[in-house]
C-alpha cells in the first residue's frame, strides 16, 4: 500500500516515516536502488506569501498575508486590459515546453467552513498542527493565516496538483532491521511506512478570505467570488477577470475585505513581480500552471509505503516471532483509528484558541462587556473581574494542554480512539469549549447606553448593529424605559429608523434632506392622563421627516419630505427650517433632554465648524425658559477626520413625542478600517452654546 506525504527537503529516499505526525524517523530503514527516471531535472523551488493591498497607486511588496479592501470601481476595462496583457507576458516568456510529456492534473475550488477544512484539502497532519500550536505540516504550509480565516465571512481554498508522468522500473527495496530494538518501539523509531519514491511536478495554493462588512451582501459577494474564482478551461481565457469587468459584480465588491494567501513549489516565476496579486491573478496563474510545471518541475510529495508490503521486512518479522513467539514480532501503529477523533481534537483546540483571543480581548476592554446573571442553562458565568477572567484563561490554557497531551498519547497508543468492548466510545479527557464560551461575558452594545437590545430594537435595528465595521451607532440619548404612571400613559414604545423604510433593504440610501416637526396640544382630550401629558409635551420634539437620493421622482408629503417617523404635525408653525442635506455635510448632532422627562427638548445639527444645519428646540421661544436640570449629549462619528456621513436615526416613541435617539454613521471611504478609536457619549455641562444659531425663529405658542 502506497499513499503521499508533503515534500520537505530534509527527507530522505528509504527514510522512515510517521505518517500521522508527518515526521521523519531512522533514515536508511530501507535500502533502496532507485531505478526510477524522471523526464525532467529538478530545478529550484518557488513559494512565497502575497499580501494584497488593493491600494489605488501601488503594488503591494513582497510580505506575508497581509489584508486589503477590493474596490473594483477603481479599474476600468482599459486597466484590467493592461494587466491582463502583463500577466500573459509570463507565458510568453515561459521556456519552451517538452514534448511528449503527460501530466496529471487536478483542481480544486471551493468554499471551507473552518481550518479543519483547509487542513484537510492541503493534507496537513492536524496532530502536527496540535503539537506545535499553529497549521504547520512537514511541507510549506505555514502560509496558512489562522486569525484571518477565523475571522473572515467566506474563506475559499483553491488548490492546483499537477504530476508529471515518470517511467517507473521494479526497484529493489531490503528492510535493514535493528539489533536490540524492543518490537513494540518499531514504530517509534522507524515509524509506521517509509518514503520509497517521491513525485515531481508542481502544487500551488491559495487561501482566499473575504471579510463582509456589510452582512447583508454576503450570499451576493459569494455568488459573484464563486464566478471570479472559476478555472477557465483554456489558459488565457480568465472567467474571473471578465467576471470582474462587469459593474454590477464591482458594485459587489464595496465594503468588503480580501486576503490571499499563496504559496507554490515549481513553476519558476509564475506571474509578472509588478503584477499584484487579486482573484483574478490567482485565476489566470491557477489556469497557466501546468503549463509552467512542464518545463520547471520540482518534488511536491513523498511516495510512502507500509513496511509488511517488503518481503524482506516480512521475513525478519517471521524470524522474530519464530524465536520469541506470537508477541515478539514488530508491533506496527494503526493510525487508521484515530484520523477522524484527530480531527474532533484539533477543532477542539482551534476552538479554545480563538477563546483565549476572545478573553484576551475582554480583559482589554472590560466597559464594553457584561457579567451574564446565571440561569439554569448557565448557573456560574465568568465574573467579569480580572480574577475571573484570568480564571478563565488558565482554564482555556489548561484544556490546550490535555488536548496536545491527548493528541501526544495517540502516537504510542492510537487505539485509544477507538470503541470499547462495550462498543461506547472513550469520553474526551477536555471540556467542550462551547461550554466556557456560553458562560463568558456579553458584548454590550453602546447604542444602549451599555445596555442589550430588546427583542422589538434588534429587529428594528439588528441588521445594522451587528455590522459595526461599516455602521457606527451613537450612545442612546433620552429615556428607553417608560415611568408607566398610568396604564394608558406611554405604558409601550415603538422602535423607528429612518432607514431602509421601503427601500432595498440591501442598500443604505444618503440623506438628502430633514425636517423636524414638535408637538402641539389640543384641548379636549377625551383620558385625563393622556391629556396631561400631551399638554407637558407642547413644543418638544415628536417626528422627523426625511427623504433620500431615491425619492427625487416621487411626490413629496405637505412639509416636502417623503417619510416621516414619529406622530408629524399639520401645523407649519410646529416644523423647523428644512434642511437640504446634498451640500451640507453633519459632524455633530446635539441632543438635549431632561432625564426621566421622557421628551427630547432640542435637536441640533452641526457641520465641522459647529454651525447649525438644521435645528428644532422647544425652549427660547414664546418666552419659553429652558428646563431645568437639561443635560447636553453630543453624537459624532468615530473618526473626527472624516470618512463617515450621517445616514439617519433610531430611537423610542410613543403616541405624543419621541422619547429617546441615536444617529446612525455610515462609513463612506469604501469600507477602510478607521485607524481612529470610537466616541462615546460627550455630556456638555452648562447648556449647548458651541454653535451658530442660523435657524429662524419660530412663533410657538405656549402652553395654556
Amino acid at each position: 500500500m502506497a499513499f503521499l506525504a508533503p515534500y520537505a527537503s530534509y527527507m530522505k529516499l528509504g527514510q522512515g516515516f510517521n505518517s500521522y505526525t508527518q515526521e521523519v524517523c531512522i533514515e536508511d530503514a530501507v535500502s533502496i536502488t532507485p531505478r526510477t527516471t524522471s523526464i525532467h531535472p529538478t530545478p529550484e523551488s518557488s513559494s512565497t506569501q502575497i499580501a494584497n493591498s488593493n491600494l489605488p497607486n501601488g503594488d503591494s511588496p513582497a510580505a506575508v498575508s497581509a489584508s486589503s479592501t477590493k474596490d473594483a470601481n477603481t479599474k476600468d476595462t482599459a486597466m484590467l486590459a493592461s494587466e491582463m496583457a502583463a500577466r500573459s507576458s509570463v507565458l510568453e516568456k515561459a521556456p519552451p515546453p517538452a514534448k511528449n510529456l503527460s501530466q496529471i492534473v487536478t483542481y480544486s475550488s471551493r468554499l471551507v467552513s473552518n481550518m479543519a477544512d483547509i487542513v484537510d484539502a492541503l493534507n496537513i497532519s492536524a496532530s502536527a498542527s496540535i503539537k506545535y500550536g499553529t497549521v504547520k505540516g512537514s511541507g510549506s504550509a505555514s502560509f496558512v493565516n489562522e486569525n484571518k480565516v477565523a475571522q473572515s465571512d467566506l474563506n475559499y481554498i483553491i488548490t492546483v496538483k499537477v504530476t508529471n508522468a515518470v517511467h517507473t522500473y521494479p526497484d529493489e527495496m531490503k528492510f535493514n532491521p535493528m539489533d536490540g530494538l524492543a518490537p513494540k518501539d518499531f514504530t517509534e523509531v522507524f515509524g509506521d511506512c517509509f518514503i520509497s519514491g517521491f513525485l515531481e511536478g508542481g502544487e500551488f495554493s491559495a487561501i482566499i478570505s473575504i471579510k463582509v462588512f456589510d452582512k447583508s451582501k454576503i450570499s451576493e459577494v459569494k455568488a459573484a467570488a464563486e464566478v471570479d474564482l472559476a478555472i477557465a478551461a483554456v489558459p488565457g481565457l480568465t472567467a474571473g477577470a471578465a467576471a470582474s469587468m462587469d459593474k454590477k459584480n464591482s458594485s459587489t465588491w464595496t465594503d468588503t475585505e480580501t486576503t490571499i494567501s499563496v504559496n507554490w513549489s515549481g513553476g519558476g516565476e509564475i506571474k509578472e513581480p509588478a503584477t499584484k496579486w487579486d482573484l483574478a491573478t490567482v485565476v489566470d496563474v491557477a489556469s497557466r500552471f501546468p503549463h509552467l510545471i512542464e518545463s520547471s518541475s520540482q518534488r511536491t510529495s513523498a511516495i510512502l509505503t507500509k513496511y509488511t508490503s517488503l518481503r524482506s521486512w516480512a521475513t525478519e518479522n517471521t524470524k522474530l516471532i519464530a524465536n520469541g513467539g506470537k508477541d515478539a514480532g514488530y508491533v506496527i501503529k494503526d493510525y487508521g483509528l484515530c484520523q477522524i477523533y484527530t480531527m474532533d481534537l484539533f477543532s477542539a483546540y482551534m476552538a479554545y484558541k480563538a477563546l483565549w483571543t476572545k478573553i484576551s480581548e475582554i480583559m482589554k476592554h472590560m466597559g464594553r462587556f457584561q457579567e451574564l446573571e446565571p440561569t439554569k442553562e448557565v448557573p456560574d458565568p465568568v465574573l467579569l473581574s480580572p480574577a475571573g477572567l484570568n480564571e478563565a484563561r488558565l482554564f482555556v490554557r489548561k484544556q490546550l494542554t490535555l488536548i496536545a497531551s491527548e493528541n501526544a498519547r495517540l502516537v504510542t497508543n492510537p487505539e485509544l480512539a477507538s470503541v470499547n468492548d462495550e462498543t461506547e466510545k472513550r469520553p474526551p479527557p477536555f471540556a467542550n469549549p462551547a461550554e466556557l464560551k456560553s458562560r463568558l461575558p456579553r458584548r454590550e452594545h453602546p447604542a444602549l447606553n451599555n445596555t442589550f437590545l430588546t427583542a422589538e430594537e434588534f429587529k428594528a435595528i439588528g441588521d445594522i448593529e451587528q455590522q459595526q465595521q461599516r455602521f457606527h451607532l451613537s450612545p442612546l440619548s433620552g429615556d428607553t424605559t417608560s415611568s408607566n404612571t398610568t396604564w394608558l400613559q406611554r405604558g409601550k414604545k415603538t422602535v423607528f429608523r429612518t432607514v431602509d423604510t421601503d427601500q432595498d433593504p440591501k442598500v443604505i440610501n444618503n440623506l438628502t434632506k430633514l425636517i423636524f416637526h414638535a408637538h402641539e396640544h389640543h384641548h379636549g382630550d377625551i383620558f385625563a392622563d393622556l391629556h396631561q401629558h400631551s399638554k407637558t409635551s407642547q413644543g418638544y420634539l415628536s417626528a422627523i421627516g426625511y427623504s433620500t437620493n431615491k425619492d427625487g421622482n416621487t411626490k413629496p408629503r405637505t412639509d416636502g419630505t417623503h417619510h416621516q417617523v414619529g406622530r408629524p404635525n399639520d401645523n407649519r408653525l410646529y416644523w423647523s427650517q428644512p434642511a437640504d442635506l446634498t451640500f451640507s455635510k453633519v459632524a455633530h448632532v446635539v441632543v438635549e433632554y431632561v432625564p426621566g422627562s421622557e421628551r427630547i427638548a432640542s435637536l441640533i445639527l452641526l457641520d465641522v465648524g459647529k454651525n447649525e444645519i438644521i435645528s428644532w428646540k422647544q425652549y427660547g421661544q414664546a418666552k419659553v425658559s429652558k428646563p431645568a436640570g437639561l443635560r447636553v449629549d453630543e453624537q459624532s462619528p468615530p473618526d473626527a477626520r472624516g470618512g463617515w456621513q450621517l445616514a439617519g436615526f433610531w430611537g423610542h416613541s410613543d403616541a405624543i413625542v419621541i422619547t429617546s435617539i441615536s444617529s446612525i454613521w455610515k462609513r463612506i471611504d469604501n469600507g477602510r478600517p478607521s485607524m481612529a478609536t470610537s466616541r462615546g457619549m460627550s455630556i456638555l455641562s452648562g447648556g449647548y452654546d458651541g454653535a451658530k444659531d442660523t435657524s429662524s425663529p419660530l412663533d410657538v405658542a405656549a402652553a395654556a
